[in-house]
Order: C-alpha cells, then structure tokens, then sequence
C-alpha cells in the first residue's frame, strides 16, 4: 500500500444500519429494482470499510448513510411543492405491497423445491413492511 494514501476508515453496524434504511428508501421509490436492491443490501451487511458503502450510493439522490471520513453530503436542490390539484393522487406504480405481493409468490414456488425454512425471510420484511406503514 502506497504511504501516501490514507487508509479506509473501518465502519460499523450504525453505518450498515444507516446504509440499509437509505436503500430501503431507494426501493420504496422505485430507484432500485428487487435484484439491485438485493446486490446493494448484501454489499451493505458485509461491508468493512466506508468507501464499500460509498459506492453503493454513487447514482443514487438523498438519502445516502453518513460515513466517517466522507464529507458531509450537500443537500440537493428541491423543486417546490406542487399545490393540489383537487383530483385523487396518481398513482407511482405496484408499490411496496405490489413487490411484496412478487416476493411471496416467487419464495412460494422456491419453497416448494428448497424447503419451508425460506419462508422465514418472507415473514420478516412483511412484518417489517406492516410496521413501516
């Protein structure tokens, strides 16, 4: 290693923690697909040190996990509100129930091959999206 770089500082479970909320909030927003989100969050969970999540966020808006050693993160320039327009919201797409609906359909028919222990993750992200909303 080159004397003249500095070494990567070594992160722990807030910042994983922190990185995996803010791409929780990609995925709600529909800027990660299942797969992405997928990749990103097991990079996140095994990272050691703050350039690995970094990376992670590189095309990604706010929000991104603040990292020790990175510069604090400028906010972005927000456009203001629109007023309402009287009509019903419209709509953004299947949303997370749409997704979760996905996800409980495909770990059903894997878990017609692999055994019902894979239906333990299915559990968890719908209580923790039942808690969420």
């Amino acid at each position: 290693m080159n004397s003249e770089e500095p070494t990567p500082l070594r992160i722990g479970h807030a910042e994983r923690t922190a990185a995996q909320q803010a791409l929780d909030e990609h995925l709600a927003e529909g800027r990660l697909s299942v797969d992405e989100y997928a990749d990103r969050s097991a990079v996140a969970a095994n990272a050691v040190v703050a350039p690995e999540l970094a990376a992670l966020f590189t095309d990604l808006p706010q929000p991104h996990p603040d990292l020790p050693g990175a510069p604090p993160a400028t906010p972005q320039p927000t456009a203001a509100p629109a007023p309402p327009t009287g009509g019903p919201p419209a709509s953004t797409g299947p949303g997370m129930m749409g997704l979760a609906v996905v996800a409980a359909i495909v770990l059903f028919v894997l878990t017609r091959q692999a055994g019902v222990f894979l239906l333990i993750p299915l559990a968890a992200g719908l209580m923790w999206y039942a808690r969420r909303s």
